[in-house]
């Protein structure tokens, strides 16, 4: 992914949170779409959720792996992103509390997606930051994604 972003100049974070689960998912994202579209709201939700618990097996059988190879893996996800996930599960639960669904739903789901894929584009992973900023503007640096993550929180 490094040399699609240095080409591009989009930030790599983007490109595996926001296009890569796009591109890979479209045939489960298009078939989500069918079975709402036709009021099956229960088999829509069933392959929407049904793609994130194959998730939650494959991200620690993925760590469990680079082990065992001897290649490093790990958790160690950054406040930004660990900010994200929260506010994430928190939105999705509310919006799926009732079990009913509208376009005025949809649409906030939408918008609040843009919004992360916004943020993701803008936000400057550590290793940037560690490049392009000297170590007395850090704090500078995390204030600002602080105040990013408020913008978010907001905006949803």
């Amino acid at each position: 992914f490094q040399g699609a972003s240095v080409s591009l100049k989009i930030p790599i974070e983007f490109i595996s949170v926001i296009l890569l689960p796009i591109v890979g998912n479209a045939a489960e994202h298009a078939s989500a779409i069918v079975f709402a579209m036709k009021d099956k709201l229960d088999i829509s939700l069933g392959v929407a959720i049904g793609s994130s618990t194959i998730a939650m097996f494959g991200i620690p059988f993925c760590v469990v792996a680079g082990w065992i190879i001897g290649r490093p893996m790990d958790l160690n996800f950054q406040l930004f992103e660990t900010a994200t996930l929260l506010i994430t599960v928190l939105v999705v639960a509310f919006m799926l509390q009732e079990g009913t669904s509208n376009y005025f739903k949809g649409l906030m789901l939408f918008l609040c997606y843009l919004t992360i894929a916004a943020s993701f584009y803008v936000h400057m992973g550590p290793c940037e930051v560690e490049d392009k900023v000297p170590k007395h503007h850090r704090y500078r640096t995390w204030i600002k994604e602080v105040n990013l993550l408020k913008l978010v929180v907001y905006a949803l």
